[in-house]
């Protein structure tokens, strides 16, 4: 009887143990990201390669660096919590804007008369924060594959992992 009782209890301890691994998993990062805007006439792709701390924005849809038209990041003091992308389009006579902070430019070879990267967020009375990006035609999302965008009527979001 007492070796039946262990044997059930050590089934329900395995079970929550897989059950917390499984749900940890769920929190990754997507490797692809792809941000539309509201009406889908433009697309940036976001490819991260976690491991090597590098990541590639890019105009258009890709699943690779491109040619041209991208900005290489060093991501390595971004954190899976607080790794997050604003965007804003047809703005300010750019036809994006995109915020990634804590994210290290690399390399430049985007028409940044067109294009603007930016570094970390707006500060407000010194402390940074997503306001700027929360506007018409602006959205803020995570890199966290189950993260929503917001406000969620301003574009769409695309995964891959």
């Amino acid at each position: 009887m007492g070796k039946l009782i262990f044997l059930k209890r050590n089934k329900i301890l395995l079970s929550v143990v897989l059950f917390v691994l499984v749900s940890c998993n769920t929190k990754k990062r997507s490797n692809i990201i792809y941000l539309y805007s509201k009406d889908k006439s433009q697309v940036v792709s976001i490819i991260s390669n976690y491991s090597k701390k590098e990541r590639i924005i890019a105009v258009g849809k890709h699943t690779s660096k491109p040619i041209k038209d991208y900005i290489e990041l060093d991501i390595s003091k971004t954190t899976k919590l607080d790794d997050e992308f604003g965007i804003c389009w047809n703005t300010n006579g750019h036809k994006w804007e995109l915020v990634n902070d804590k994210a290290k430019i690399v390399k430049v070879a985007l028409d940044t008369t067109k294009y603007v990267f930016r570094e970390s967020w707006f500060k407000d009375k010194g402390t940074p924060n997503t306001k700027y990006y929360i506007k018409t035609d602006c959205f803020v999302v995570e890199a966290l594959n189950y993260s929503e965008l917001y406000p969620e009527e301003n574009g769409s979001v695309e995964r891959f992992n």
